[in-house]
């Protein structure tokens, strides 16, 4: 991701099943302001365990078309790629600056050991990848970036491109809460509200500091609220166009490892959540 309010061309990659979950991650990029020059690859990964494939090749033609037609000077290229699917998604889009995948929240299927596809994808790939829900419809409300302690450089640069982009505003978005030693009557010195607030507040402060540096004159603004991380982001998330998270793992074992307020959003809200690892993971942690 380019480090100026300029935006440029981007390579795209989106993750085609035989779900109509495909279909909105689709929509979302056919919606997303592309620069001319920019590639979008559409990826399908077939495990050999069945499946109709010809319904696969026809969505995969729709969305083909449906790209062409709404991005004219945009390349559009169709793979079929075969092994694990999120492991193969990953690595197809291992060079690309966006990975775009499906959500079917409302009829989640895991398995045994990897958990829900919609984590495993995110927590594999080297850049951005942005999760679009099945019942999601666009908005024009802001791009939201849940900042913490340790949110990212690669989350606050797509979250400015893709405010730069869509023309939109950023909201930065930092919550704070007491720790949980406080209400049972062990409040230390370094745990009062007045100091978490204040430190929750320097926290926002440098990430404006780094947004000016990233992205001069970009509209935004900053938010500090008292309460549960997923629970702030939630309520933002319901006007915005797009939540952005910085992923802080390298593992969904059994789906603990992968954050409760991403899991939290990825699953209960309409909105397309965009989650972007701090740095590349450890192919040896897969």
């Amino acid at each position: 991701m380019r480090d100026s309010s300029v935006v440029g061309t981007e390579h795209v990659v989106v993750g085609i099943d035989g779900h109509e979950a495909s279909d909105r991650a689709v929509d979302w990029v056919a919606v997303r302001r592309l620069t001319p020059g920019s590639r979008v690859e559409l990826i399908t990964v077939t495990n050999g365990w069945g499946g109709d494939r010809l319904a696969l090749d026809r969505r995969l033609a729709r969305a083909a078309e449906r790209l062409t037609v709404a991005h004219q000077r945009v390349d559009v290229a169709v793979f079929r790629l075969s092994g694990v699917p999120d492991r193969m998604l990953a690595d197809a889009a291992s060079t690309a600056d966006l990975l775009v995948i499906g959500n079917r929240r409302q009829h989640r299927v895991r398995t045994a050991l990897d958990g829900w596809m919609p984590e495993r994808v995110p927590t594999l790939a080297n850049g951005p990848t942005v999760v679009v829900p099945e019942d999601w419809r666009p908005t024009h409300g802001d791009v939201v970036l849940g900042v913490d302690d340790a949110t990212g450089d690669t989350a606050l640069r797509f979250a400015g491109s893709q405010a730069v982009r869509e023309h939109r505003r950023l909201s930065l978005v930092r919550s704070w809460k007491v720790a949980e030693s406080a209400r049972v009557g062990t409040l230390s010195a370094f745990e009062g509200p007045e100091l978490v607030e204040t430190h929750a507040r320097e926290v926002l402060i440098d990430a404006e500091r780094l947004l000016h540096t990233r992205f001069p004159g970009l509209q935004h603004r900053p938010v500090v609220e008292e309460g549960d991380t997923a629970d702030v982001l939630g309520r933002y998330a319901e006007d915005a166009s797009i939540v952005v998270l910085g992923r802080h793992h390298t593992s969904t074992l059994e789906g603990r490892l992968f954050g409760s307020t991403a899991h939290e959003l990825i699953s209960g809200s309409r909105t397309p959540v965009c989650i972007a690892p701090l740095r590349s993971p450890d192919p040896r942690r897969r």
